[in-house]
C-alpha cells in the first residue's frame, strides 16, 4: 500500500484553488486578532462579567464557538474568544488550567480521548452523555457538561457515487472487500486516534489494504479530491456541508463501531457557580441546533467561504437570540 501526504501537484484547478483559499485564510488569521475561522483571541460584549470561550480547530467548532459567544454578549457578558486552540487535548488542557471557561466538546470524544473510558461504547446518545457528564463532575477541577445538541458529528466514510454504483458499495463491509483497488483520502488525527482508523481496521479487516492512502488535513481538499477523481474514498464528518453533494455516497457502518459524538458545552464549575445564568443562555442556543441546521451553517463556511462570525450572527438573529439591530 502506498501512502503520501496531500494531493499531487496535478490535482485539478478546484483543489488548487481550495489550497490557495486555505493559505489566504491562514495568513489572514495570523494578522488578525478576531476570533473567526483562523482567529485566536478576540473580545466583545457589554460591561458584565467576563467569560472566555474556546474551540477546537475546525469549522463546526468555530461556528459553535461564535453561536455561544454572541449569545452571551447579547446577554451582557464580556466575551473573550480563544477559538482555533487545536485538538481536544489542547482545548481540555486550557479548560483545566483556567485559560478558557468553556468550549464545545463531543460526548464520544470526551469519553474515548479525555476521560479514560475503556469499556464498550454506551448504547445510546443519552447514556454516552451521562457517562461523560459524570466523569467531568468527578475531575479535579470539576467541570459540567451541559445538555447536548440534537446531532451526531460522527465519522462519515464517503465514496464517489460512480465508484459506489460500479462496485456496489453501500456499507463499510462492502468497502473492505474492494479497498485494494481504491485510493483513500484521510487526515492525520483520524489515522492516529484509537477510535478512528485503528478502530475501523480492527472491525472491518481489509480496510488496511487501500491501493494508496493520501493524508490531507484540509477537509475541503479531501472532498474535492474524491469528487475530482484524485481519490475514491474519503473520511469526513456526518455534519459536513459537503455531504449534501449528489456526487458522493455515505457508506453505512453496520457494526456501529463508533460512539455517539453529540456536542455540548463543557463549563468549569467555578464559572457556573459565579454566573449560574450562563447555563440557561448556552442551553438556549443548543436546543435550536439539529443536523440540518449545523450542516447548512458548516456548508456556508466551507463551501460558500462565509465567515463563521457572520453565519452565526445571521442564525441567532433569525432565532431571536440576539437583537435584530437597526
Amino acid at each position: 500500500m502506498k501512502t503520501r501526504t496531500n494531493f499531487r501537484a496535478s490535482t485539478r484547478a478546484g483543489v488548487r484553488a481550495a489550497m490557495l483559499v486555505a493559505l489566504v485564510l491562514a495568513l489572514a488569521a495570523a494578522l488578525s486578532g478576531c476570533g473567526n475561522a483562523g482567529g485566536g483571541g478576540g473580545q466583545g460584549g457589554g460591561d458584565g462579567p467576563s467569560v472566555t470561550v474556546g474551540s477546537k480547530n475546525f469549522t463546526e467548532q468555530f461556528v459553535l464557538g461564535e453561536l455561544y459567544a454572541q449569545t452571551l454578549e447579547a446577554n451582557g457578558f464580556t466575551v473573550e474568544r480563544q477559538l482555533n486552540l487545536g485538538s481536544e487535548q489542547i482545548a481540555d488542557g486550557a479548560l483545566q488550567d483556567g485559560q478558557i471557561d468553556f468550549y464545545p466538546e463531543y460526548t464520544g470524544t470526551a469519553l474515548t480521548t479525555l476521560l479514560g473510558y475503556e469499556g464498550e461504547n454506551p448504547p445510546s446518545p443519552e447514556e454516552t452523555y451521562e457517562e461523560a457528564r459524570s466523569r467531568y463532575a468527578e475531575r479535579d477541577p470539576a467541570a459540567t457538561m451541559l445538555p447536548y445538541a440534537d446531532f451526531n458529528n460522527n465519522y462519515g466514510i464517503f465514496v464517489r457515487r460512480e465508484i459506489a454504483e460500479e462496485q456496489g458499495l453501500e456499507t463499510l463491509d462492502d468497502l473492505a472487500g474492494a479497498a485494494s483497488g481504491l485510493t483513500f483520502a484521510t487526515f492525520s488525527e483520524f489515522q492516529e486516534r484509537p477510535d478512528g482508523y485503528p478502530n475501523m481496521v480492527e472491525n472491518y479487516p481489509g480496510l488496511d489494504s487501500f491501493q494508496e492512502t493520501i493524508t490531507a488535513n484540509d477537509l475541503g481538499l479531501r472532498y474535492q479530491g474524491v469528487e475530482n477523481g484524485e481519490a475514491d474514498v474519503g473520511v469526513g464528518f456526518l455534519t459536513d456541508g459537503q455531504l449534501t453533494s449528489p456526487e458522493l455516497t455515505i457508506l453505512t457502518d453496520e457494526k456501529a463501531i463508533w460512539p455517539f459524538y453529540y456536542p455540548a458545552p463543557v463549563v468549569r464549575d467555578e464559572v457556573l457557580e459565579e454566573n449560574p445564568e450562563i447555563e440557561g443562555i448556552l442551553n438556549s442556543v443548543t436546543e435550536r441546533l439539529n443536523v440540518d441546521v449545523i450542516r447548512e451553517l458548516n456548508g456556508r463556511v466551507d463551501i460558500e467561504q462565509e465567515d463563521p462570525e457572520d453565519v452565526a450572527e445571521e442564525f441567532l438573529r433569525k432565532q431571536g437570540l440576539i437583537s435584530a439591530g437597526p
